[in-house]
């Protein structure tokens, strides 16, 4: 599957976006891995295992088991407390954005200033659900002029195709976008309903 055939989802979820210098190139594969700093390795090494447990977790009936599954359950929410400390520090607000779609091959956001198309950029993403971190590269492929509808300041609509990326985050980033399409499904769903009533 290539990387335009992932879908995006409309949600706000809090970035980090640094564009490289001109004279800056993106790290080589090796390079890249090799400059992932040590929380967004072990955030990606904790969301594999998380997705594993969860399937675990879920055959487990809560009645027949309730007490292990309690303490599963707890140490694992103290795991992800731990880990959004640590993740925490990652996050600089002097680069701080918020998206405006996200998917497994692509996101965009707002910015009070443009980017040009070419630019390659440092990406981190912070995720809700999962929660978890991603360390990665892009490139910005698209920047149009957007005017909000409450008239407030114009903004440029950036988009950024990944161009470094691990195989395992891009799997997280599919969950990610599947979770959120879901909630929009379910908040629609209620929405017709109350709407019909």
């Amino acid at each position: 599957m290539s990387q335009d055939e992932y879908f995006s989802v409309r949600a706000a979820m809090r970035i980090n976006v640094e564009p490289l210098a001109d004279n800056q190139p993106q790290p080589d594969a090796d390079g890249f891995i090799a400059e992932i700093p040590a929380p967004f390795r072990l955030a990606s090494q904790c969301g594999q295992l998380d997705a594993d447990v969860e399937k675990d977790l879920q055959s487990i009936d809560p009645n027949d088991a309730s007490a292990l599954f309690r303490i599963l359950q707890t140490q694992n929410e103290k795991l992800t407390l731990m880990m959004g400390y640590m993740l925490s520090y990652e996050d600089q607000p002097s680069h701080r954005f918020i998206t405006h779609t996200f998917g497994a091959s692509r996101f965009s956001y707002l910015s009070p200033s443009p980017l040009a198309l070419g630019v390659h950029a440092r990406v981190k993403l912070f995720l809700d659900h999962p929660p978890t971190a991603i360390y990665c590269y892009g490139v910005v492929t698209d920047c149009e002029h957007h005017q909000e509808d409450d008239g407030n300041q114009p903004h440029y609509l950036i988009q950024i195709q990944y161009t470094r990326l691990l195989e395992e985050d891009q799997d997280t980033l599919i969950r990610a976008a599947l979770y959120h399409q879901q909630k929009l499904l379910k908040k629609r769903a209620r929405d017709r309903k109350q709407s019909s009533s």
